[in-house]
């Protein structure tokens, strides 16, 4: 995997250039002529400005979670730490599903996120580990909370196991009471005492 390269403001259309791509045509199937013809841009501007398809495409998801955490810590209604903490982790799992970017590539390129789960945290799931520790922070803060040095990063896990698994779960017809058992499930792990 390349590394990513740094966004500017001018990058913004060729990531929605990217993003309308993947959606369509799957990752392996986008190209970079493509992308600089819906971003209205040259072949050589793209890679110069992105360095990759692949860069691209990694720029755009981290640009959609952004996006989507920004929009669900914001609608997050007011309450303790720990109740703000569970509703962000349980809405970050119904956003990942109702993304029709993430849609596309677990539907069409699954392969793309295995590093992503097997070998080391993206730009995407950092960010998303930055939101829930700093929520952990406000739960310990009001003591609504309980939590170690490796809560963050096993709550994180925990959610992206439940939103990788969606697609299962939705045919199953399970994916809402799956939602709930992940929020009762994280309100017991982080309600102090509740641990032996």
């Amino acid at each position: 995997m390349s590394p990513q390269r740094i966004v500017t403001p001018n990058d913004t259309k060729v990531l929605t250039a990217t993003r309308d791509s993947v959606i369509l045509h799957g990752v392996r199937r986008t190209t970079a002529n493509d992308i600089a013809e819906r971003a209205g841009i040259s072949r050589m501007t793209f890679y110069r400005r992105m360095g990759s398809v692949e860069n691209a495409v990694l720029q755009t998801l981290t640009r959609e979670f952004r996006s989507y955490a920004t929009a669900v810590r914001t609608g997050i209604p007011a309450g303790n730490g720990r109740e703000n903490l569970v509703h962000f982790a349980v809405e970050s799992v119904r956003v990942f599903v109702t993304s029709p970017l993430l849609a596309s590539i677990g539907e069409r390129d699954p392969e793309f996120l295995i590093p992503y789960v097997t070998d080391r945290f993206g730009s995407s799931q950092q960010l998303l580990l930055k939101e829930i520790t700093s929520l952990i922070g406000l739960g310990l803060e009001d003591g609504s909370s309980e939590a170690s040095d490796a809560t963050a990063t096993t709550l994180l896990l925990a959610v992206q196991g439940v939103a990788l698994s969606s697609k299962v779960l939705l045919k199953l017809d399970s994916f809402e009471s799956s939602l709930a058992e992940l929020r009762k499930m994280l309100e017991r792990y982080l309600t102090p005492g509740s641990r032996p």
